[in-house]
């Protein structure tokens, strides 16, 4: 009995949503740069990430490049979205964080508490 593994665009986009998390927590200077940047920003930037992925994949998927037993319908696009993201956040939940990305967010949490001590 043969065990196959079927390449759907959900899985490919569960991947790439891995992937995507564990190259901004991974890679120094992309980490370091991706932790200085403010929260909305971030979330901003992997959401664009992620939507492109799964454009991207949703296209592959429409002109046969991935091949698919279901039919590629916008439901398609929504649904490895949301695989894509869904994995991404569980992959960067469960990553540790590094020592860099730690001291950075201590770092911008002590200046946001002298911005608020400071008189206006």
């Amino acid at each position: 009995m043969e065990n196959i593994v079927e390449f759907t665009p959900e899985l490919i986009a569960g991947i790439v949503g891995i992937i995507l998390s564990w190259a901004f927590s991974w890679f120094p200077v992309l980490r370091e740069i991706y932790a200085s940047l403010k929260a909305e920003v971030k979330s901003g930037i992997m959401l664009l990430l992620l939507a492109v992925t799964s454009v991207a994949i949703y296209l592959l998927a429409r002109y046969g490049v991935i091949e698919t037993s279901e039919p590629v319908t916008v439901l398609k696009l929504i649904t490895v979205f949301f695989m894509a993201t869904t994995l991404n956040q569980v992959a960067y939940k469960i990553t540790p964080q590094a020592k860099s990305v730690k001291d950075i967010q201590t770092a911008k949490m002590l200046a946001e508490i002298r911005e608020a001590k400071l008189p206006k």
